[in-house]
C-alpha cells in the first residue's frame, strides 16, 4: 500500500513537471511566431515604401567591422576564374544594338575566363509623347523601323552568343523592361539591382551604358588595384577611394584613326599636378582634371555599403532626381566624385593607366571638343614624365635582377637595305624601359601627323 501511494505521488510530480514544461514550450513557440509576424510585417512595409519611391533602395548588407576586410589583399590572386561578377547595362531602344552586341561579346569573354557572370540589362523605348523622355527629338525619327525591345528572334540569337564553354564560367542574363516615363531616371535602377544582390557573394559590381566596351582586362585591373589601395591605406579608408576609368575613341577623321581622349583639359608639361599625394598613396595614382565623367563605374560590396552613409550627401542607395545631366551624374559617376555629394577620390594608377581605358564605341563624341583632343601616345609620355620627376632612376620594365623584360625588337634582315635605326630602342632598353623626359614644347618624336587630315581631305576630293 505504501508503495502504491509512493508511485502515485511520483506520477503526480511527473505530470506537474511535464505540464509546466509544456506551458514553457508553448510560450517559447508563441514568442517565435510573434517575432516571425513582426519580421513579415516589416518586410511588407518595406516593399510598400520601395514601391512608393523606386529610387530609394534598401541596404540589407550585413554591417561589417571596418577592421575586418571583406577580402584580404595578402591572399588576393589576380585572376577572373571563379570570380562572381554582377553587371548592369542600361539601354534605350535598339538603335545602338550593334554597340551592345560588341559589349556582350566582351562579357562572354569574361565567362570564358572562368568568371560567373550575372548580367542585367535595364531597357526602355523612346516615347515621343513624353516631355521627360531622355531621347532627343532627332532620335524619334531615327528609331523608326527598329524593333521594340528585344523580340524573340534577337533573344534566340543572344542565347547562342552568350553560351559559355568554360567549365568554371557561366552567364545568367535577365532583361528588365521599364516604362519610358522614367526618362533620364532609367539609369537609377542599376542601384536597386546592386543592393538587392549585395549579400550574394559578388566580387565586383559593374554598371555601364550600352556603348562602353568593358573588357576582362578592365575588370581584373580594377580588382587588383582596389586590393593594392587597401594595402596602402587600410580598410578604414578604402571607401574614400574608387578606381577610376577614362573613355577613349578612335579619331575617325584621320587616316591613322589614332586613339584619343577628349573629355578633359590636360596640361602637358604639368601632369604632376594631377597626382594624388594622400597619406600612404605617395603619388602612385593620379586623377583626371575637372569633372570625372566615366560613363560607367565598378565597386566592391564594402564600398557600396559604406557609400550609403557617406558624408556629406552621398546616400548611394537613394537617388534624387536633379535637373540637368542627371544621367551623367548617376551613370557616369560624377556624383560619386563630387565634393558636395559622395566626395570619393578617383584613383588611376600612374604606371598602368592603359588597363583602365574604356572604348566609347560610337567614336564620334571627340569632334564636339576638338580643343581637348589628346592622343593616348602623348598621354603616355605625360605619365612617364611624372614618374621620372618622382624618381629619375626609375626602371619600369625589368625583372627581379634589374634586366629589361619588355618587348624585344631586333634587326632581322641580312640581304636588303634598311631605313630603320634601332639606336633609340637600344637606349630605351638600357634605361630599363623608361622614356627620356619629353618636352612637349619641343618634341621631335611627337607623332601628330599634322598634314594627315589635309591629305585625307585631298584624297576624298580625288575620289569624288
Amino acid at each position: 500500500m505504501k508503495k502504491y501511494k509512493h508511485d502515485t505521488l511520483i506520477n503526480r510530480h511527473r505530470y506537474r513537471y511535464s505540464k509546466s514544461h509544456l506551458s514553457l514550450y508553448i510560450a517559447i513557440f508563441s514568442l517565435i511566431l510573434f517575432i516571425v509576424y513582426l519580421a513579415v510585417i516589416n518586410h511588407v512595409l518595406g516593399l510598400a515604401e520601395n514601391n512608393n519611391n523606386p529610387t530609394e533602395f534598401n541596404v540589407t548588407a550585413n554591417d561589417h567591422d571596418s577592421s575586418t576586410p571583406l577580402s584580404s589583399s595578402s591572399s588576393f590572386i589576380p585572376t577572373l576564374r571563379n570570380k562572381k561578377i554582377l553587371i548592369e547595362l542600361t539601354t534605350v531602344g535598339m538603335r545602338q544594338f550593334s554597340h551592345l552586341e560588341t559589349v556582350l561579346d566582351s562579357i562572354r569573354d569574361l565567362c570564358e575566363c572562368g568568371a560567373q557572370v550575372s548580367l542585367h540589362i535595364t531597357t526602355t523605348t523612346c516615347d515621343q509623347s513624353l516631355k521627360l523622355s531622355r531621347c532627343q527629338p532627332a532620335s524619334f525619327e531615327k528609331d523608326k523601323g527598329f524593333p521594340k525591345n528585344y523580340p524573340s528572334d534577337i533573344i534566340s540569337h543572344l542565347n547562342e552568343r552568350l553560351r559559355c564553354r568554360d567549365v568554371d564560367g557561366s552567364i545568367d542574363t535577365s532583361i528588365h523592361i521599364k516604362s519610358p516615363e522614367w526618362g533620364k531616371q532609367l539609369v537609377d535602377f542599376h542601384r536597386s539591382i546592386f543592393y538587392d544582390n549585395i549579400n550574394e557573394g559578388y566580387d565586383v559590381f559593374i554598371h555601364s551604358e550600352e556603348d562602353q566596351l568593358v573588357r576582362p582586362t578592365n575588370v581584373i585591373a580594377f580588382l587588383d588595384e582596389i586590393e593594392k589601395v587597401r594595402s596602402l591605406v587600410g580598410n578604414e579608408r578604402l571607401s574614400d577611394y574608387s578606381i577610376g576609368f577614362v573613355r577613349y575613341e578612335n579619331e575617325m577623321s584621320r587616316d591613322d584613326k589614332r586613339r584619343v581622349v577628349w573629355e578633359f583639359e590636360w596640361e602637358k608639361n604639368n601632369f604632376g599636378s594631377l597626382l594624388v599625394n594622400h597619406s600612404g598613396l605617395d603619388g602612385k595614382y593620379f586623377t583626371t582634371p575637372g569633372w570625372h565623367h566615366q560613363g560607367m563605374f565598378m565597386a566592391i560590396k564594402e564600398q557600396l555599403v559604406d557609400w550609403t552613409k557617406r558624408k556629406p550627401d552621398c546616400h548611394f542607395n537613394r537617388i534624387e532626381m536633379r535637373s540637368g545631366y542627371h544621367r551623367e551624374r548617376i551613370s557616369g559617376a560624377i556624383d560619386l566624385y563630387d565634393e558636395e555629394y559622395c566626395n570619393v577620390t578617383q584613383l588611376i594608377p600612374l604606371d598602368s593607366f592603359e588597363d583602365l581605358l574604356i572604348h566609347h564605341l560610337p567614336d564620334q563624341n571627340n569632334v564636339r571638343q576638338p580643343n581637348n583632343i589628346e592622343s593616348l601616345n602623348n598621354l603616355h609620355k605625360m605619365r612617364m614624365n611624372a614618374i621620372l620627376t618622382n624618381d629619375k632612376n626609375k626602371k619600369l620594365w625589368v625583372d627581379e635582377k634589374g634586366v629589361y623584360d619588355g618587348i624585344k625588337m631586333f634587326i632581322d634582315e641580312k640581304v636588303k637595305p634598311l631605313q630603320q635605326n634601332i639606336t633609340e630602342y637600344t637606349e630605351y632598353v638600357s634605361r630599363g624601359g623608361m622614356l627620356p623626359y619629353t618636352n612637349f614644347d619641343n618634341d621631335d618624336n611627337n607623332y601628330e601627323y599634322i598634314e594627315q587630315e589635309i591629305e585625307w581631305e585631298e584624297s576624298s576630293e580625288e575620289k569624288e
